[in-house]
């Protein structure tokens, strides 16, 4: 087998890994502080991700402005979202996203964002869940990329430099753990890049493909937590995965809060009414419909209209594995008033609600742990390397407040972009040595000449890791299953370790997906091993209560010689406002 090499070497002070809301925003700030920028977008540029293909009847940025009601002010941003997340998230980087909101609407407002305004010309903002004043912004019902698209005119004006299809799979550091760059696979030509540079943001989103429905797009698969794990940042709160119901077929659309208050009728691949047929007496489905909002929480009653749409399919599942679902007859008022857009989304998909039944199941979207960040400005233990986004740990705990993950991939991606920046300038050029860069070849090389005679199917694995994680990690979770889901992933890890996969030159993207997959879904799998109870969207049938005494802290996820082991972390005092 011939030696693998780099086939071009690129240059540039920072290196953006990501291109949604986040990463467009770190790259657009550190290329407004002096910096070269260049961007490696996994797959297609305003195509991927989450923030291009976010949808929602409530999606929104949250910033504390006063438009909706002029009592609302930073530091009560700052108690709602500690509220939500008080004993698992950082007190400094929530403070910091209460205060720096305000500035980031501004901005968006500069660049020529046009948010849905009242006749007085201030801002509309909504109320969103946690939230004690309505404090979201909204643009014409797809805020997400809106606010993408605009960031996107910008960088195209200052011409920075975006590589797509492009993974960037591993991270280089020198022997004093300082980032010197990073190592691509262009997935077109199947050649490999190397970039050359002082100052990494990793703001690649989250891992909705470990599943088998999620929203977002194919090329989530949880590469950033994986490469930051293997430079040996903890992974904290991986066990808290948002996931609810949304339509399965045709693709992936989430159904939020809005369209449960119609009071849909849910029925399995026989016909029956499984929600009024297993809800305990003293339950009212009314009152499960009316607490129903996105995702899953063992809160509220509607705990049950979740659990019970998984023990459905797990028994009599529609033929995409799902349930059916339809409206009431005589609701055309109340879902043109409750779900206007996600009437008009399912439409376009070739789907008549009033008229038609639909395969709905449980879809993940949003993972609320990540890698943990040390600093407001998603510094790292790695000198030159900052995260941003949902690859960013610390400011999600079991809840996420609405609109809260807009505002952070603004927020701290200006921070991250400013500091990434800021850190180049005072580097300097690096001059990464050949031998780091062939080190890192050559364990792929080797990989590759231990697979020669591999027989097992990467693609099939990725798909039997996502069934294993939609069957044993989903909204019911106990021992057994969780287990189950373990053990499947230790012997994958091994088995694609000791060349037992048929891993060649054309299908080393696979590989590495499969890969960082492991490293994610193991860190998941773990987190919710050691957590013994239950609390918001983790649900541990075997540990069905909340326990505060022992388990209202965090869970990280870290390397060391015995491989990935998992600690309990407290978080720093909180502080007053305006002490950073």
């Amino acid at each position: 087998m011939e030696e693998i090499k780099i086939a071009k070497t690129i240059a540039t002070d920072v290196l953006v890994v990501g291109g949604g809301g986040a990463a467009a925003k770190a790259a657009l700030t550190a290329s407004q502080n002096g910096a070269t920028v260049r961007m490696a977008v996994k797959s297609s540029w305003l195509k991927s991700g989450s923030t291009a293909t976010a949808f929602s009847e409530l999606l929104a940025i949250a910033a504390a402005i006063g438009h909706g009601d002029e009592r609302d002010e930073p530091e009560i941003h700052y108690q709602d979202t500690m509220d939500a997340g008080r004993g698992f998230i950082d007190p400094k980087l929530v403070r910091t996203l209460a205060e720096d909101a305000p500035e980031r609407i501004n901005d968006l407002i500069e660049l020529g964002l046009d948010f849905d305004k009242q006749k007085n010309g201030k801002l509309v903002q909504g109320m969103s869940d946690f939230a004690t004043y309505p404090r979201t912004c909204r643009v014409n019902g797809v805020t997400a990329r809106h606010i993408l698209n605009i960031i996107a005119r910008e960088l195209k004006t200052r011409e920075v430099p975006i590589d797509e299809q492009m993974m960037v799979f591993q991270l280089v550091t020198d022997e004093y753990k300082r980032i010197v760059g990073a190592i691509a696979l262009d997935t077109v030509s199947n050649e490999f890049v190397f970039y050359q540079t002082p100052s990494v943001i990793l703001a690649c989103g989250g891992a909705h493909f470990l599943y088998t429905y999620g929203v977002g797009t194919p090329d989530m698969t949880g590469d950033g937590y994986a490469m930051a794990y293997q430079l040996g940042i903890p992974l904290v709160n991986m066990e808290f995965v948002q996931i609810g119901p949304g339509l399965i077929n045709p693709p992936v659309t989430l159904l939020s809060g809005p369209v449960w208050k119609t009071h849909p009728i849910l029925s399995n691949e026989m016909g029956e009414r499984f929600l009024e047929n297993n809800l305990p007496a003293e339950i009212d489905v009314k009152d499960v419909y009316n607490h129903k909002a996105f995702p899953f929480t063992v809160s509220n009653h509607s705990f049950y209209l979740d659990t019970l749409i998984q023990r459905e399919f797990e028994k009599n599942p529609s033929p995409h594995g799902g349930v059916w679902c339809e409206m009431a007859p005589g609701s055309e008022a109340i879902v043109e008033e409750k779900m206007p857009k996600t009437k008009r989304v399912l439409k376009s998909k070739g789907i008549d609600v009033h008229t038609d039944k639909f395969e709905i199941g449980l879809v993940a979207q949003c993972m609320n742990g990540g890698a943990q960040i040390s600093t407001v400005d998603g510094e790292t233990d790695v000198q030159g390397l900052f995260i941003a986004g949902e690859t960013a740990g610390g400011l999600r705990g079991p809840d996420r407040p609405g609109g809260n993950s807009l505002a952070e991939g603004q927020i701290f991606g200006y921070r991250t972009g400013k500091a990434a920046a800021d850190y180049a300038a005072a580097a300097g050029a690096v001059t990464a040595s050949a031998d780091l860069c062939q080190q890192e070849l050559q364990r792929i090389h080797t990989w590759l000449r231990r697979s020669e005679k591999g027989t097992i199917i990467v693609k099939e694995t990725i798909n039997e890791l996502r069934k294993n994680m939609y069957r044993n990690c989903l909204v019911i979770r106990d021992e057994k299953r969780l287990t189950e889901l373990w053990n499947f992933l230790v012997e994958t890890e091994q088995d694609l370790e000791q060349g037992k996969f048929a891993v060649s030159a054309q299908t080393i993207k696979e590989s590495l997906d499969l890969r960082n997959m492991i490293i994610t879904a193991k860190s998941i799998a773990l987190s919710a091993l050691e957590r013994k109870e239950s609390r918001s969207c983790h649900y541990r049938e075997d540990f069905p209560h909340k326990n505060d005494s022992n388990w209202k802290r965090s869970i990280r996820i870290v390397k060391n010689e015995n491989g990935m082991t998992s600690e309990l972390y407290e978080w720093p005092a909180e502080q007053k406002i305006g002490s950073l």
